[in-house]
């Protein structure tokens, strides 16, 4: 399962890198990541390359599709349910995925890759990914030691 989730906005006091798109790979980490509803943060899911997207969170605010997944118009005019395949993603989520960080610690599949998604770039950012994957908060303690597929940190 692939987790494609839009931060809300990132506040004025935080001063470390921001990833506002993020796609990872467990369940556990999207629902960290996407935080409370206050966040505002929309998530995603999405089995696989020939699966749909399923809009799982609008702007913070969970939808429950019930037993039957069914599509909706949401308050801003976009559309609740899933998207089938690229061909039929609105412009915005190809966007979004596009700009993704890969939150997780192992490779990226290719069609993602393909996609446009990156591993992080800098170094704050990979400590805390291997942080939030190992299920503990560091946040400068001991460092751990980051995937050989992954960028060299800035």
């Amino acid at each position: 399962m692939f987790y494609l989730i839009k931060r809300g906005s990132r506040p004025d006091y935080h001063k470390a890198p921001f990833h506002p798109y993020i796609i990872c790979d467990n369940r556990r980490v999207a629902t960290r990541e996407v935080g409370p509803s206050s966040g505002q943060a929309w998530l995603w899911s999405c089995c696989g390359e020939y699966e749909g997207w399923l809009l799982e969170r609008w702007q913070g605010l969970d939808i429950d599709y019930g037993n039957v997944v069914y599509g909706f118009d949401l308050p801003d005019g976009s559309h609740a349910a899933f998207w089938r395949s690229s061909r039929d993603w609105p412009d915005g989520v190809r966007d979004l995925i596009a700009q993704a960080i890969w939150w997780s610690n192992k490779r990226i599949p290719a069609w993602l890759l393909a996609e446009g998604v990156k591993y992080s770039p800098d170094y704050f950012t990979q400590q805390r990914i291997q942080d939030i994957i190992a299920n503990d908060n560091l946040m400068g303690g001991n460092r751990r030691l980051i995937p050989d597929h992954w960028p060299q940190a800035e």
